[in-house]
């Protein structure tokens, strides 16, 4: 903050005209810079131009050029963490169709694959329709929900956009227990990362993608009455299947070289695992993007005209609506990973004193956000088609600027959102990443040097080796091969 506008605060606090705006605390700031200025975050990959939490939305995004992959996180039932927004996949699967309102007709036979005896199977079967939910993530194991296909709602939805590629190929019946899609998939974490490293899915001749899976070594020898007797959450996740995901993608041929972060929302904890933060962590260590355990070793966000930010300390930047979330991920990552806290009306009402519409009640809810680990506030933004409430007006976004945190709004789809807010966020959350990319370019926000850099006044912000052009959209997906 400039010393002007800290001693204009100051002044006004001193006679009682205002409240105290809660500053960010100096290693909270350290963290917030760990973000780039202006960031791309592809909300979903895209909403727009392919089905949503794809492999087509993601890695369409990354060519682009989008600084982040942004995503939602769920749970299966056999612990694998989804990057799906919804917990009902009715919406963007043909689970409806698929199984029905029970459980899959093939459960049983999972289990005989797995080794377990008949008599085994069918008492499991009977402890899992106590937690069965149709249609609801948490109620399938990952290999089932393989089988679904999670693009062609997206082409029944938009004739305009669809792609033949995106939707599973009836053609092609497949073969074994529980045959793989031959179209988009409902993705888990490890995905994402892999599209954030430029991999693609490996598949097979049909299309159908390579992911063995088998009984984990540790459960080898016990019955299912005893994996569940120690399963969490009184036997709601059932976690003894065992997926290759070191050996499920490969070498993107069509990737050009960037290398976006990943932007991950945690639900409400009601709809997950109590540990799901802790899951998250370890599934972040595992595949080398936990700064915790393994700090980046470069700086640039942007490098030779390409994305860089997914090499740096900003791979990750988490976030969650959910007031018990952002706990639970400040207790587990200790706010050493960029945080955003998104807003929603109304406020939250374990927020003490918080009021999304009262300058008092807004620096309430920043103070709580701080101390609970927040970097970033992600505040709706009104406008077609989404129509969310406008929670990004001018004086809120002040606020914000004041208190030291960065501001991503979201989600852009037109112009006109990008017009009326480009000047109070500092990163987008958009379903258009062409539109949002060539706006920044367009209006000088980026691929420039000597930015104004609103966090640090006697400095300022470069990101002249971003990309200098954006790929056209239909193009890319061509090439992409969909």
């Amino acid at each position: 903050m400039k010393k002007s506008m800290m001693l204009v605060s100051l002044l006004a606090v001193l006679c009682g005209c205002r409240e105290s705006v809660p500053m960010l605390p100096e290693e909270g700031a350290a963290v917030r810079d760990y973000v780039p200025l202006y960031a791309v975050l592809a909300h979903r990959g895209s909403t727009y131009w392919a089905p949503e939490e794809t492999e087509s939305a993601w890695r369409w995004a990354r060519e682009m050029g989008a600084d982040y992959l942004e995503s939602d996180l769920q749970c299966t039932k056999d612990g694998i963490i989804l990057a799906n927004h919804d917990e009902n996949l009715t919406r963007t699967t043909d689970i409806a169709t698929r199984f029905g309102d029970n459980i899959p007709a093939t459960r049983l036979a999972l289990y005989r694959q797995l080794g377990f005896s008949e008599e085994d199977a069918r008492a499991q079967l009977q402890r899992d329709q106590a937690h069965f939910r149709p249609y609801y993530a948490a109620s399938y194991y990952y290999a089932e929900l393989l089988t679904l296909d999670a693009g062609g709602w997206f082409n029944a939805a938009n004739p305009d956009r669809a792609r033949k590629a995106f939707a599973n190929h009836p053609d092609k019946p497949g073969c074994g227990l529980l045959p793989y899609t031959t179209g988009e998939y409902v993705s888990a974490l490890q995905d994402q990362i892999a599209y954030a490293e430029g991999k693609r899915l490996r598949r097979d001749a049909d299309g159908r993608r390579i992911l063995p899976w088998s009984l984990k070594k540790a459960f080898e020898g016990m019955t299912l009455a005893q994996i569940a007797a120690q399963a969490k959450e009184d036997g709601k996740y059932m976690e003894c299947i065992q997926y290759d995901f070191g050996q499920a993608y490969e070498a993107d041929p069509q990737d050009s070289g960037h290398r976006p972060g990943i932007y991950i929302e945690f639900k409400e904890p009601e709809v997950n695992p109590i540990d799901m933060e802790e899951r998250v962590y370890a599934i972040l260590d595992q595949a080398g993007w936990n700064i915790l355990t393994r700090p980046a070793t470069e700086s640039a966000f942007y490098k030779d005209g390409k994305v860089n930010v997914g090499r740096t300390q900003g791979k990750v930047i988490l976030q969650t609506f959910s007031t018990a979330s952002l706990k639970r991920a400040h207790k587990v990552f200790q706010g050493k990973i960029p945080m955003c806290f998104l807003l929603w009306p109304p406020c939250p009402e374990d927020i003490p004193g918080g009021d999304l519409g009262t300058r008092k009640g807004y620096i309430a809810l920043l103070k709580w956000a701080q101390e609970n680990g927040a970097h970033i506030i992600g505040p709706a933004i009104a406008g077609e088609p989404n129509n969310y409430a406008e929670l990004n007006e001018a004086w809120q976004a002040e606020l914000v600027r004041e208190a030291g945190m960065l501001n991503h709004p979201y989600s852009f789809d037109t112009l006109e959102q990008m017009d009326r807010e480009v000047s109070r966020g500092d990163g987008f959350f958009t379903n258009r990443s062409e539109m949002t990319l060539q706006y920044l370019l367009d209006h000088g926000l980026r691929g420039r040097s000597g930015l104004k850099d609103p966090f640090h006044p006697d400095r300022t912000y470069d990101n002249a080796e971003a990309p200098g052009n954006v790929p056209d959209a239909k193009e890319t997906l061509d090439r992409l091969g969909y």
